[in-house]
């Protein structure tokens, strides 16, 4: 496990910690770490730490008896490159309809 997915799987607890406050931590990180021992063969591992959210996830609300606290966002500290631009739609091209009507009788 590299660094990043160690992040990752840091982050999958926190949710899980904050989604089931009511459950022991020792439950909690046992299921985790059975989960990540089914990836433990997996060559690609990018994502790793979200199928272990999901099935663990899964798991506690199979078997857990209590309603799961709403989710609230939490900082992940992941570093971002650069902000995103937004998209300026492309300019509408005048004249596309009459290059293919000359061809295609069926676009009049």
């Amino acid at each position: 496990m590299d660094d990043r997915e160690a992040h990752d799987i840091e982050v999958v607890r926190s949710r899980l910690i904050q989604r089931y406050p009511d459950l022991e931590s020792d439950v909690l990180e046992n299921l985790i770490v059975a989960v990540l021992g089914r990836f433990d063969g997996c060559r690609v591992r990018d994502f790793v730490p979200l199928l272990v959210e999901r099935a663990a996830t899964r798991t506690l609300d199979a078997t857990y008896s209590r309603a799961p606290a709403p989710p609230v966002p939490i900082a992940t500290d992941v570093p971002t490159t650069a902000p995103i631009e937004p998209v300026v739609p492309a300019a509408r091209i005048g004249g596309v309809r009459r290059v293919f009507a000359r061809r295609s009788p069926r676009l009049l």
